[in-house]
């Protein structure tokens, strides 16, 4: 192969492996608003609040800490039996460029109950999650806690 022939060859090489990579790092973006409500779900639903933070924009912050005071000595004895995590399925995204709604389904998630109860495992939940662009990055907004928007039995 001649020298013209080794360049065209590498460049064309080179061009395959960006686009390979280039639909790779989309196809699993955890800048999109999907992914981002995915690594939040996996991180809150697992009670990880501290890393769940850092999907969210700063004025959910203290929603976090919230939940973080509402897990009891008896929900973490609970919890020390775990043998699986929470399990995550984004069901839906809604939105446009800086809002989106994602539904997300959560399977086998620790749920507190009431002051003076200890909490369950809940074996499925509807969650509706909104995110809104901040600095160009999708984050989740928390008004409230999450809330199950289809209760289905322990």
């Amino acid at each position: 192969m001649t020298m013209k022939g080794w360049i065209q060859f590498i460049i064309a090489m080179a061009t395959a492996g960006i686009m390979v990579s280039c639909d790779f790092a989309q196809a699993i973006n955890p800048s999109s608003a999907e992914g981002v409500a995915e690594s939040f779900s996996k991180e809150y639903f697992n009670l990880r609040y501290r890393n769940a933070a850092k999907y969210c924009t700063k004025d959910s912050e203290p929603w976090l800490r919230f939940a973080t005071s509402q897990i009891s000595n008896e929900d973490i004895e609970i919890l020390k039996t775990a043998t699986d995590e929470a399990e995550i399925e984004i069901e839906k995204v809604e939105g446009g460029d800086n809002e989106s709604t994602v539904t997300v389904t959560v399977s086998n998630y620790f749920e507190t109950d009431t002051i003076g109860k200890c909490g369950h495992f809940t074996s499925r939940g509807t969650f509706r999650l909104k995110l809104v662009k901040e600095n160009n990055a999708w984050k989740v907004r928390m008004a409230n806690l999450p809330r199950n928007e289809k209760q289905n039995p322990v």
